[in-house]
């Protein structure tokens, strides 16, 4: 298992810089109190289409679960560790970075549209397909409309 992190190759290019961008995101940049590993890191990107603010939510509740199996612990009031205070602030850093990954990230990894008139058309000449009980613009007035109807498809 490897654990690397280089705060001069940050972004969403190469598997190296989404990696280092998900450790900042998650703040695992600490070489000696490292949660999660680069492979895990890689895994939480192809769960989440390579977005590193999800990737980061989703190791975010990894590390979350790992302090969650975790008891408190104290001895005599000298010395306490509270596991439960981690979990709950990884799981709310979980929730926030999805929230950043809606409004900032959202778009990586998406195609909007796309979708080419002949692939409508060859969708809409198959004759085994059932045909669909309403479209968009199906009786638009007036008849004389001059834009790109297919109406004359299913009349």
């Amino acid at each position: 298992m490897a654990w690397s992190y280089n705060p001069a190759q940050l972004g969403t290019s190469t598997e190296a810089e989404r990696i280092n961008s998900v450790r900042l995101l998650l703040g695992d940049t600490d070489t000696s109190d490292q949660q999660v590993q680069n492979e895990e890191i890689v895994f939480g990107l192809g769960q989440t289409s390579d977005n590193i603010y999800y990737a980061a939510a989703w190791s975010a509740r990894v590390v979350s679960a790992k302090y969650s199996r975790k008891v408190t612990t104290s001895l005599d009031g000298a010395l306490k560790a509270d596991y439960s205070d981690l979990a709950t602030h990884y799981s709310s850093l979980a929730e926030t970075l999805e929230y950043q990954g809606k409004k900032a990230g959202g778009g990586f990894g998406v195609k909007a549209g796309g979708i080419e008139i002949s692939v409508i058309d060859s969708v809409r000449e198959d004759t085994n397909r059932v045909p669909p009980s309403f479209r968009r613009d199906r009786f638009k007035n007036p008849p004389s409309y001059s834009g790109n109807d297919y109406s004359s498809d299913f009349d």
